[in-house]
């Protein structure tokens, strides 16, 4: 099919090799990663992530700073909302490896069923893939990102199915995990009920800023908003980290602004939605934003990390998996997932991952490209929907 049909017909009732492949590809979301926990937990126990978050819960529990170090239970620091760490307790209760087991499983688990009910087997089977070992990496680091870029998807689902109050609630939890995510509110905005919309969001977020005081004083809860914020201040002048401007700065040998940046990268992504609201009608045009909206979150967050992509490739595999084959954009797919994406696993030399993925932020850099070129087909698409409506 030519590149020009942007808009691909009705699929056809999915095979049944498709439905085994679809299955196939679900099963192995969720079978590696739980190798791979129980290979971990046997091997070098490595989990501090998931120590982080645990600790965090008995942490706010006592009243004590979350934001500071407790070298003895951990290195590094919890830099989530006060929230977060009181969603955490179903997972902190549990003892460390069943606790570890279930977290990586929830994170595997619900961005392969977000995809899979956001797409049609075939698709669904794709974008699965392109984003498997981005998954993988998120989940041998006990992180949430899969998560995250599961509550991004959910949302967007909800807007278009007007489940208001889900969609509401799905934006406030993806926020509570990283700030990022709250970008997939604009799916609301673009529906018909955006006021709802609008209200339900408030609603959630205020219910999940003040769950904590379920186990808390008020006065200690601000204090944990403030030592956060000054953490989060602090963290804004981190340089070199894997985002647009952690790339800048890694071949600038120097630090640069961050907020000119991402104020470009929210201007862009705010012009493309006001663009689309014309053909929001085109189911095409909406999953092209959705995967628009999964790149934004992630090359523009200034604390991205290499577990964080599992958002971008998300986006990156609905692209390509809903569109007509085309030869540009199977090459930087390709390229995205070879030298981004297993280009960062351990099947190749640690030499080259030292020298190249990470000194030069292949990730970064891959990722990036591909979603510049995403946005011509948002706008191409939106133009073709446009006119076909006419």
């Amino acid at each position: 099919m030519h590149d020009s049909a942007l808009s691909p017909a009705l699929s056809p009732a999915p095979s049944p090799a498709q439905r085994r492949w679809l299955w196939l590809m679900i099963g192995i979301h969720l079978l590696v990663p739980t190798l791979a926990t129980v290979q971990r937990l046997a091997r070098d126990g490595k989990i501090n992530n998931f120590l982080i978050f645990r600790s965090s819960y008995y942490h706010l529990m006592r009243g004590v700073d979350l934001y500071t170090a407790y070298p003895a239970e951990h290195f590094d620091l919890y830099k989530y909302s006060p929230t977060w760490a009181m969603l955490f307790a179903p997972f902190a209760a549990l003892p460390v490896p069943a606790g570890l087991l279930l977290w990586n499983l929830l994170n595997a688990a619900s961005l392969a069923i977000a995809i899979g009910m956001l797409l049609s087997t075939r698709e669904a089977a794709w974008a699965l893939l392109i984003v498997f070992f981005e998954a993988l990496g998120a989940t041998q680091n006990a992180q949430s990102n899969g998560l995250a870029a599961a509550l991004m998807i959910g949302a967007f689902i909800a807007a278009e199915r007007s489940h208001l109050a889900l969609g509401g609630w799905a934006v406030a939890a993806g926020t509570s995990i990283k700030l990022f995510p709250i970008s997939a509110g604009l799916f609301g905005l673009l529906s018909p009920h955006r006021v709802r919309h609008v209200l339900w969001c408030l609603i959630s977020g205020a219910a999940l800023l003040a769950l904590p005081l379920l186990v808390t004083p008020f006065d200690t809860l601000l204090m944990q908003y403030r030592s956060w914020g000054a953490l989060s201040a602090k963290d804004a002048l981190s340089i070199g980290q894997m985002w647009i401007g952690g790339s800048v700065e890694t071949f600038r040998g120097a630090s640069i602004s961050h907020a000119p940046i991402q104020a470009v990268g929210l201007a862009w992504l705010l012009a493309s939605g006001w663009y689309a609201a014309r053909a929001w009608h085109d189911t095409t045009v909406r999953r092209l934003m959705l995967a628009s909206v999964l790149g934004f979150a992630t090359i523009f967050n200034h604390k991205g990390e290499s577990p964080t992509y599992v958002i971008a490739f998300a986006g990156i595999g609905i692209w390509w998996s809903i569109l007509p084959r085309a030869g540009w954009r199977n090459v930087l797919v390709l390229l995205a997932f070879v030298v981004g994406s297993l280009g960062g696993t351990e099947l190749v030399p640690p030499a080259y991952r030292t020298a190249y993925h990470q000194g030069w932020q292949l990730k970064a850099i891959t990722t990036t490209v591909a979603w510049i070129a995403l946005q011509w087909d948002v706008w191409r698409s939106v133009r073709r929907a446009s006119t076909a409506r006419v």
